[in-house]
Order: structure tokens, then sequence, then C-alpha cells
């Protein structure tokens, strides 16, 4: 998929392989990896890996993610999609926001004989919460990776769609227009100009829906949350 769009262009040549369609029309959306950098060692990074997405999707007791031929080690190794159960149990969720490992996506890859081959958003690429603050009232251009639906079939192809995003006077950030069904839980990128000539292009969060003007569900909310998963619980005491 190429672009007259430099920029465009750049988020699909790096992050195309981030994303796995999820649930069926109606709802249909989609989810993005993460890795989440734990620590630095001089033998590497220790990450941990996320699948993200909307809230909304994860609302159903057994989940249906595509499974996309690009991503599979060896080429059509894998079927078509992974059904899985207790779907709705496995997620954490806060401010419209859920995660879960990915331990069994690859569990299940393990089991048929084949693995994944992901581009994940990493630490470098995340929003930090200063990079969320200086989004404001003015817009900017944002882009946000998806697998729309189509009547025909069940394909469900990777697209980009570009608009604005902006601060509303409610402190809300929003993508601003409309989007195809199957963007809910997508990725949005924006860029940060890097001298005269270069860009710096971050991932912001995710899109809460496919309504038009959807929130932008922004990565403080997505860490925010996973640190509540991973930290232990303050306030408790163990009895003697």
């Amino acid at each position: 998929m190429t672009t007259d769009d430099p920029l465009a262009d750049a988020i699909l040549e790096h992050w195309s392989a981030c994303t796995l369609p999820l649930g069926e029309s109606p709802g249909a959306g989609t989810a993005f990896f993460y890795n989440e950098l734990v620590e630095s060692t001089p033998d590497g990074d220790n990450v941990r890996e996320w699948l993200v997405t909307a809230d909304r999707l994860t609302r159903t007791k057994v989940g249906r993610a595509r499974l996309r031929p690009a991503l599979i080690e060896p080429t059509d190794a894998a079927s078509d999609y992974l059904l899985v159960t207790d779907f709705e149990g496995m997620w954490s969720r806060r401010s419209g926001v859920a995660v879960t490992r990915t331990l069994f996506l690859h569990e299940h890859a393990a089991t048929k004989g084949w693995s994944w081959a992901t581009a994940e958003v990493t630490e470098g690429v995340a929003a930090t919460a200063e990079h969320v603050r200086a989004v404001d009232g003015r817009q900017r251009r944002a882009y946000a990776l998806g697998h729309v639906v189509r009547d025909q079939g069940e394909q469900r192809p990777l697209a980009i769609a570009t608009s604005n995003i902006g601060r509303d006077p409610d402190g809300v950030v929003r993508w601003l227009g409309a989007l195809p069904e199957g963007f809910a839980g997508g990725p949005v990128f924006v860029a940060d100009e890097h001298g005269d000539r270069s860009f710096v292009v971050r991932c912001l969060g995710l899109i809460a829906s496919a309504d038009r003007n959807p929130d932008v569900l922004t990565f403080d909310a997505i860490r925010s949350l996973i640190e509540g998963v991973v930290r232990p619980k303050r306030g408790l005491f163990r009895r003697r």
C-alpha cells in the first residue's frame, strides 16, 4: 500500500505489521502490539508485549482475531482466524482502553508450528505524558491504521486514514472527522518536526470508536492501565 504522503508511507513501512483485525461486523475493530520497556541492561532490553485495543471490542465471551498471512512465518502456515474462548475475561480495562498480554497468541502459534512476524509499537515510539499534554486546541495532522470491513467475503485489509486531531473545550483529544468501520481500537500516529527537513513519528494512542469525531485514547491512559495491572496493590498487609 502506497500513498502520496511521505508520512503515511513511513508509517506503513514501519508499523503496518503491528495490527490485528478483531471481531466481526457490526462491531469489528483493530488491535495493535505494544512492547513496554521494563528495563535496559548491557545484554539488551527487557520488554513486556501487550495487545492493546478499545474496551468496547472486548465485551464478548468468544473473541475472533484474523491471522494476517503477512504476520505468519512460514507463510500460509496458519488458519484464517483464531477463536478465543473467555475472551471478555482475559482483558484489563480502564478509561475506554483494554490491554492483555500476548502469550495466548504465541502459545497458539507454537502449537500449530508457526511464529509471529510482527512490528510492535515500541516504548520509544509511544507518546509520553508530555507529548500528550502538548496536544492542544490547535488542529494537527494525524494518521490512523485500521482493518476496514468489506461486504464481500471476510477480508479485512489494512488501511491508513488521515485527518486532523485536536483537544476540545472539555479537554478530550478527538479525531476530527469520520472513519470507516473497523478502525476502532487502531493506533493513531502524529509527527513532530525534528530539524529543518525531518520528523519524528509518535504513536499518540488509539481510536475509541468508529463514530464521527471519536475520542483518541492517549498513551498516558494506556500506560496507567498497564501500571495498575503489573504493580502490586498497595495498602495490603500479611497476617502472621
